[in-house]
């Protein structure tokens, strides 16, 4: 396949199985799986998307890892890619949390006793944070990739006081996301796969933007309690994000166990880098370094 159709194909999920499940509420949240790997998996890993995109933007990372022995899924947060609910609305933040914990769930009843990791995604870092400081018994570890936690791109302040006026009296309210294909990656290919994506949310409710303030509020005394095995992966040229301030915000955690990687030239989206060999490595090496000694993380020569 080639031309228009190959680039929207690239971010379909590939060989990965899709699946549904339903929420305590009802709605029915879509998510991708891949464990075709070796068996047993050694690790498996949760991937969580950013406000725009959805769980199908992770697949070549997720089947390189598949191929190394880590079992990968990937949901898509209520109201995008596939999953039910009033598009691009977030009722509440803490909705989002309950639908990570039923996804973890699902994993530790399809993976009993595997080491389970979180791996949270530009604006889901956010929401990865706050599920890891209030919700750790299960995980072994919380990756944050190309985290939104300092952003440089907003709103509009005439649109941010129509999220203020509007997430009550019009909550379904749409305004338009204000990212462009361009902030998430230099590569052409993914680039024109981005651009042809017909699930990738271009607005999102007044409410939704207010819950994603929520969100941020809580993310600072949440990150103050952080326990948990800590990896952050950046680019150093990401556009959407404040880099050193990013950084400085990690160095000041207390976490003991924690990892800080950046990469030159890369932009926000580590997964549609040309070369993703040095993202890979310290991927598959941070994962076995932190799975306990008896579990089979030889697979796929490791160290």
């Amino acid at each position: 396949m080639t031309g228009p159709a190959a680039e929207r194909g690239t971010l379909d999920g590939g060989d990965a199985a899709s699946r549904r499940v339903r929420a305590s509420d009802g709605v029915e949240l879509h998510y991708l799986r891949w464990s075709g790997g070796p068996s047993p998996p050694w690790a498996v890993l949760i991937f969580l998307h950013g406000i725009a995109s959805h769980g199908g933007w992770f697949a070549e990372t997720a089947a390189d890892l598949e191929a190394l022995g880590v079992a990968v899924y990937a949901p898509d947060r209520r109201g995008s890619g596939r999953s039910g609910g009033p598009r691009g609305h977030l009722d509440r933040y803490e909705r989002a949390l309950d639908d990570v914990e039923e996804m973890v769930r699902l994993v530790l009843a399809e993976h009993p006793g595997t080491p389970l990791f979180l791996a949270a995604s530009s604006w889901a870092a956010k929401l990865g944070v706050v599920y890891a400081a209030r919700r750790p018994a299960p995980l072994s570890g919380l990756l944050l990739l190309g985290p939104v936690l300092l952003p440089r791109v907003s709103l509009s302040r005439a649109r941010q006081l129509a999220v203020v006026a509007g997430h009550l009296v019009a909550p379904t309210a749409r305004l338009a996301i204000p990212l462009t294909p361009e902030m998430y990656t230099a590569n052409p290919r993914y680039l024109d796969a981005i651009r042809g994506d017909r699930l990738r949310l271009l607005q999102a409710t007044t409410r939704f933007f207010w819950e994603t303030a929520r969100l941020d509020r809580a993310r600072g005394p949440a990150a103050a309690g952080l326990k948990l095995p800590l990896l952050l992966l950046q680019g150093e040229d990401d556009a959407m994000t404040d880099v050193a301030g990013t950084r400085h915000w990690f160095s000041r955690l207390g976490a003991e166990d924690k990892t800080y990687r950046s990469y030159p030239g890369a932009g926000h989206t580590l997964d549609f880098e040309p070369d993703r060999g040095r993202y890979l490595a310290d991927l598959r090496g941070w994962l076995s370094a932190r799975v306990p000694s008896g579990s089979p993380r030889q697979t796929g020569g490791g160290p």
